[in-house]
C-alpha cells in the first residue's frame, strides 16, 4: 500500500512536470491558483466518498447532493427586493469607467442611505418600470476648476450599462433583503447530514444495498431539485458580495521558484512567483486534517478500517459497525453539502439538471486511485487528495494542451480502470503466492 500510496504522488509529479514542458503556461500562478481551487472542492467530496468507500460502501448521490445543496441555499436565502421611499433625480451620468470608477456611475441629487451592493435603482422608461443593479458606492474627487478643492462627490458604481438614464431622470431605490447567509448554510449542511443519516440507516437497519440506496438518492435529489426550481437556472444575483468574497477569494501568497521561468512570465530562473492560495484550499487543508486525525490517530478511526475489511469479525469483537457505517455516510453527505455551498458561492448560480453531473465519479475516482480499496479496509487520506489533484491535472492539461475535451471522459474512464485493475492484482498476488507455497512439497521433510 505504500508502494501505491507514493505511486499516485510521483504520478502526479509527472504529469505537471509533462505538461508544463509541452505547455509551460499549465505553470502559470492563475492556472496553479485554479488548480488547488478545484482540487480543494473535489478533493471535498472525495475525502467524503473515501470514508465510504473504507466501510466497502458505495455512494453514487454526490453529484446530485452538490445540485440540490445549492439549489437548497439559494431558497433558504431567499433573496429579494424591497421598495424604499428613497427617490431622488439624476444629476450627473459618466458613461466611462475613470479611476477610481471601475464601470459606468451617475450621481444623485440628494444624500444617499445606507447603499449596499445588488440593490436596484428603478427608473421609468418606454417599457414600463427598469432596474440596473448597483455594484457600490465611490468617492470620486471634484473638477478643482468647477468646485472647491479636495471635495469629494458621490457616485453610484452600476454594474449593469447606463442604458437611457441621463440627468434628470428621476430614480427609487429598492433594498435587496435576505436571510443570513451564515445561518442558510448551516441549514443546508444539516440537511445534507440528515441526507446521509438515511443512507445509513437504510444500509444498517434495512439491510439494503448501498448500491441501491444511493442510487436512488442519486435519481430522486436532482429531481427534487428540479421541482424546487422549475427546471429553471437559479443564482445569488448580485448580492451577497462580502460573504462571496469570503468564500471564493485567497487566504494568503506562496512564493514558488522557477513558476515565472517556465511559464514563460520571466526570462530569469531567479524570479520569485506568488501564487494565491484559495479558501477552498484552505478548507480542505483543515478537512483532510481532521480526517487523517480520525483514522489514524483514534480508535474510532482504526475500528472503521476493521469495518471495511471484516464487518463480521469486527462486530464479533464489539465494535460498534453500525453506528461508524453511518458516521460514514452522514459524513460523505456533509461535505457534498458544503461542496454544493462553495460552488454555488464560486459560480453564483445553479443549474439542477447539470450541475454536479458526474461529480460521483470523480470523487470515486480521486479515492481509488488514492489507494482506497472498493472491497473497503483500506484508504489515506493524504493519497485521496492526491487522486483528487492527479483528476484535476489531468483535466487542466486536456486543456492547455489543446486536446478535444470528449477526451476528458476517455482519460478518466482509463486512469480508473488502471487503478482498479492494480487493485485487483495487487489483492490476488498474496493469495496466488501462498497457494503456490502450500503445494510445494518440504525437501527436508524427505
Amino acid at each position: 500500500m505504500r508502494f501505491k500510496n507514493l505511486g499516485i504522488f510521483l504520478l502526479l509529479l509527472a504529469i505537471v512536470i509533462v505538461t508544463s514542458v509541452f505547455e509551460g503556461s499549465f505553470a502559470a500562478p492563475a492556472n496553479l491558483r485554479s488548480i488547488v481551487r478545484d482540487t480543494g472542492l473535489y478533493g471535498l467530496i472525495s475525502i467524503g466518498v473515501a470514508m465510504v468507500i473504507i466501510t466497502g460502501g458505495i455512494d453514487l448521490s454526490i453529484g446530485s447532493l452538490v445540485a440540490l445543496s445549492g439549489v437548497l441555499l439559494v431558497q433558504v436565502v431567499n433573496i429579494r427586493l424591497e421598495p424604499t421611499d428613497f427617490e431622488s433625480k439624476i444629476v450627473e451620468v459618466r458613461a466611462e469607467a475613470v479611476v477610481p470608477l471601475e464601470g459606468p456611475a451617475l450621481r444623485l441629487a440628494d444624500p444617499l442611505p445606507d447603499i449596499r451592493a445588488g440593490d436596484q435603482l428603478t427608473f421609468a422608461s418606454t417599457s414600463g418600470r427598469s432596474a440596473v443593479v448597483i455594484r457600490r458606492v465611490v468617492q470620486v474627487p471634484a473638477d478643482p476648476t468647477r468646485s472647491t478643492p479636495g471635495e469629494m462627490l458621490t457616485f453610484i458604481e452600476l454594474r449593469d450599462r447606463l442604458q437611457l438614464l441621463r440627468p434628470g431622470i428621476a430614480v427609487r431605490l429598492d433594498r435587496v433583503t435576505h436571510t443570513n447567509p451564515y445561518l442558510a448554510c448551516i441549514i443546508v449542511l444539516v440537511i445534507s447530514a440528515t441526507i446521509g443519516l438515511i443512507h445509513g440507516l437504510l444500509i444498517t437497519w434495512g439491510k439494503l444495498q448501498p448500491f441501491v440506496v444511493t442510487l436512488c438518492g442519486l435519481l430522486v435529489y436532482r429531481g427534487i431539485a428540479r421541482v424546487i426550481t422549475g427546471d429553471n437556472q437559479v443564482g445569488l444575483l448580485g448580492a451577497l458580495t462580502e460573504f462571496k468574497a469570503l468564500f471564493t477569494g485567497s487566504v494568503f501568497r506562496i512564493p514558488l521558484p522557477l513558476v515565472s521561468r517556465i511559464s514563460g512570465e520571466s526570462d530569469s530562473w531567479g524570479t520569485i512567483a506568488w501564487v494565491d492560495f484559495p479558501v477552498s484550499g484552505l478548507i480542505l487543508v483543515v478537512v483532510a486534517t481532521l480526517g487523517w486525525i480520525f483514522l489514524n490517530r483514534t480508535v474510532w478511526g482504526r475500528h472503521l478500517l476493521a469495518t471495511g475489511e471484516n464487518e463480521r469479525a469486527a462486530r464479533y469483537s464489539g465494535v460498534n459497525t453500525s453506528l461508524l457505517v453511518v458516521l460514514a455516510y452522514v459524513s460523505c453527505s456533509t461535505l457534498a453539502g458544503l461542496t454544493g455551498i462553495l460552488f454555488t458561492l464560486e459560480l453564483n448560480s445553479v443549474q439542477p439538471a447539470s450541475s454536479g453531473s458526474f461529480y460521483e465519479l470523480y470523487a470515486i475516482a480521486a479515492a481509488v486511485l488514492g489507494g482506497c480499496s472498493l472491497r473497503g479496509g483500506r484508504g489515506a487520506i493524504l493519497s485521496v487528495i492526491a487522486g483528487a489533484a492527479v483528476m484535476r491535472c489531468l483535466y487542466k492539461a486536456i486543456v492547455v494542451l489543446g486536446i478535444s475535451q470528449e477526451w476528458e471522459m476517455v482519460i478518466i474512464g482509463v486512469a480508473l480502470l488502471a487503478a482498479v485493475s492494480v487493485d485487483e492484482l495487487i489483492a490476488r498476488w498474496p493469495s496466488g503466492w501462498s497457494i503456490k507455497l502450500a503445494g510445494r512439497p518440504n525437501k527436508q521433510a524427505g
